[in-house]
């Protein structure tokens, strides 16, 4: 038969330190195999308190196993002792009736070596001394409870912990039960664990409660190096003045919660490392399987981890939802601080980070720890500031695989703030093989609808970033400086809104560099500047091996637009790419595919079909820039009526190109120069160029306004 016991070790064989631990509390044999031998066994009935006491006596004084059975409501009246001290072997079938402490004294103590089960009882208003632990029942030895409530007990004074049950180091196994509306000082409002090995299955623990001293483990709290076990529960309704409102773990401890539900749990520590209003980690091992998390709250000032908070210790949450849950200042589902968290196979889901600052709807991490996110759905979580979904620190290593990060919501004001699906604070992040979809920065600058990635390191590989929004900018993905790379991935149909409204994909600000590879860039739209990319005054932006296809830019001043791409004074630099069916839709918008304020270099790469209202159909340079062309191809591109000049190539004032290799043709310009058009003060160098077949009223293959222009080394007269 497996044993409870058993069962808890073969849970961690994927933590070998937290087998180890669970392996070496649980080495002696089963609590209920002992406990129940059918030799030696002798059996006796009790109707009252006198009876009760006098059969336990006349067992502790035989050896051996004994039985006794209640026949009738037990309730203390203080004159015939105290607590019930078991010290041997004893089996109580309450057989449903009611052991009512009334305040006297705890129930029972059971010894060092005794063991003790308790049957289909119920067992009320335990209150030892003041300073005292253990309301109910003090544990040294061993304890098995079945089917028995443990109701209305309390412990009061400094240090007193396990408002219902107190194992000092010793064995619990506690199955079948309900344990509600008790009460300790310390911690441990229904069980305080003392090292020992503890185990809950298909239990109840129901609003118990800790004070504040310090307050920990509304439900449950284990001190010291001990393991505990609880399976097929629930956890609900409890509350901790500081620290975990319905589960607290230790620095050392052990600790799996399997098939069970922390429900409406509250803790209310005011510190940023307290809260964890479902359960808290105080640096041991956590792991959660197949469990639900929800509806838990995190209260303090500056509570964090509403559902789950791990404060420097190991935390698996395997197969599990987190939902629902809430916490003021960061990681509404969960708060990492330091340690090493893994979410596998789990759902992150309608948790909310409130406004101290509020970071992280679903999970936060502070300090240098390490996150992987597995596998896992990241949906409708809210974050007030940063981070909709998922939030990583300066010192931070967080990694997404092969999750959905969907719905959910930044909505910080500032331009640093937003990252609708994820938020990258300096840190190293890593989002791969995931889809990243429908999140929004909505607040009055807010940027990153998909992510934001805040002057740290963010890799994007092999994921759809697709149907994002971002008020001020990076519709799909803000950077701001820091180093962004995105690896054989599709940006897609997002939106960067109207405050300005630039980069409706990407968009970098600062001396930061963006490296775009093997990636599409498609139906994307910015309201003023970049459609699809926008870099920076001071950027470096790379994109090589892409397609830039079908995406729109708004902006309606002269310098504004870029269909596909905008530099904004940066460096730019495109190869071996598509830039096909892009638009500048602006009323003086200008470069339907790219627009250039800085340096630009474009190598081996196709202009198609792009559109734009002003000038530049396919490429928009502006006033002392500097533009090199290697084997580029320009065709069918298309400038409009405002006033309509350079259907392919369009220089504005002073700018610089050089144009090696390549062809233009088939282009149009509703006025001037259908394939190329030179301004008066620019300077366009073509070698090597097929120009033909392109169309305007004026100069249908060729402009120049007066500035130096040659083909193949011969000057291009200015236009009469």
């Amino acid at each position: 038969m497996t044993t409870p016991r058993t069962r808890g070790a073969r849970l961690l064989s994927g933590a070998a330190a937290g087998a180890l631990a669970l392996a070496a509390v649980a080495a002696a044999p089963s609590i209920s195999q002992a406990a129940e031998r059918p030799s030696e066994q002798r059996s006796s009935k009790a109707n009252n308190e006198a009876g009760l006491r006098a059969a336990v006596a006349k067992a502790n004084r035989k050896g051996g196993l004994d039985r006794v059975k209640l026949r009738d409501d037990v309730r203390f009246s203080g004159r015939l002792g105290g607590a019930i001290e078991v010290t041997d072997d004893l089996v109580l079938n309450a057989r449903g009736y009611t052991i009512d402490a009334a305040g006297v004294d705890r129930v029972f103590t059971v010894a060092d070596g005794a063991r003790l089960v308790v049957k289909n009882a119920r067992l009320r208003r335990g209150a030892p001394a003041a300073g005292e632990s253990g309301g109910a029942i003090l544990v040294n030895g061993e304890l098995v409870v079945r089917n028995t409530s443990m109701l209305a007990n309390q412990v009061t004074g400094t240090g007193a912990s396990g408002g219902a049950v107190f194992n000092d180091g010793g064995k619990v196994l506690i199955s079948d039960s309900r344990l509600a509306r008790n009460t300790a000082t310390r911690a441990g409002g229904a069980i305080e664990a003392n090292e020992g090995l503890t185990q809950l299955i298909g239990t109840r623990l129901v609003k118990n409660s800790t004070g504040d001293e310090p307050g920990n483990g509304g439900g449950l709290h284990l001190t010291g190096a001990g393991a505990v076990e609880i399976t097929s529960s629930w956890i609900g309704g409890n509350s901790a003045g500081a620290e975990g409102g319905g589960l607290w773990n230790s620095a050392d401890g052990t600790f799996i919660v399997e098939r069970t539900r922390v429900e409406g749990n509250t803790a209310g520590g005011a510190d940023a490392d307290q809260g964890g209003g479902g359960i808290y980690n105080d640096g041991g091992f956590l792991q959660v399987t197949g469990s639900r998390v929800s509806d838990n709250i995190a209260s303090g000032a500056a509570g964090s981890g509403g559902g789950i908070l791990n404060n420097l210790g190991t935390l698996e949450v395997v197969e599990t939802t987190v939902a629902d849950n809430e916490a003021p200042r960061a990681g509404g589902g969960i708060e990492a601080v330091g340690g090493d968290t893994t979410v596998r196979r789990s759902s992150l889901e309608d948790n909310t980070a409130g406004a101290a600052p509020g970071n992280g709807g679903g999970l936060h991490l502070t300090g240098t720890g390490t996150v992987d996110v597995v596998g896992s759905t990241v949906r409708g979580n809210l974050a007030l500031a940063e981070g909709g979904g998922l939030w990583n620190s300066a010192g931070g290593v967080f990694t997404v695989r092969g999750s959905e990060v969907t719905d959910n919501v930044a909505a910080g004001a500032a331009a640093d703030q937003g990252g609708g699906g994820l938020y990258n604070e300096m840190g190293d992040l890593t989002v791969r093989g995931t889809t990243v979809t429908g999140n929004s920065a909505p607040g009055a600058a807010g940027s990153g609808g998909g992510v934001f990635n805040n002057q740290g390191t963010l890799s994007v590989v092999q994921s759809d970033v697709t149907g994002n929004d971002a008020q001020r900018a990076g519709g799909a993905i803000e950077a701001n400086v820091g180093t962004t790379r995105v690896l054989r991935s599709s940006l897609n149909d997002n939106t960067a809104g109207a405050a300005p409204g630039n980069g409706g994909a990407v968009h970098l600000t600062g001396a930061g560099s963006v490296d775009v590879t093997g990636t599409e860039v498609s139906g994307n739209t910015a309201s003023a500047e970049g459609g699809g990319l926008w870099n920076s005054a001071s950027g470096t932006f790379t994109v090589t091996g892409s397609d830039i296809v079908g995406n729109t830019a708004g902006g309606n001043d002269a310098d504004q637009g870029g269909g596909g791409l905008y530099n904004d004074g940066g460096t730019l630099t495109l190869r071996d790419s598509t830039v096909d069916d892009n638009t500048a839709t602006g009323t003086a918008g200008s470069g339907g595919g790219l627009l250039n304020k800085g340096v630009l270099e474009v190598t081996g790469t196709s202009f198609d079909a792009n559109t734009s209202v002003r000038a530049g159909g396919a490429i928009e340079t502006t006033d002392n820039t500097t533009v090199a062309l290697r084997d580029v191809v320009m065709t069918g591109n298309d400038t409009g009526a405002s006033p309509g000049n350079g259907g392919g190539l369009h220089i504005t004032a002073a700018g610089v190109v050089t144009y090696d290799g390549g062809r233009v043709t088939g282009n149009n310009a509703d006025n001037e120069g259908g394939g190329l058009w030179n301004s008066s003060t620019g300077v366009l160098t073509v070698t090597d160029v097929v120009i033909t077949g392109n169309t305007a009223p004026t100069s249908p293959n060729n402009h120049n306004d007066g500035g130096v222009f040659t083909i193949d080394g011969t000057p291009v007269p200015p236009t009469p």
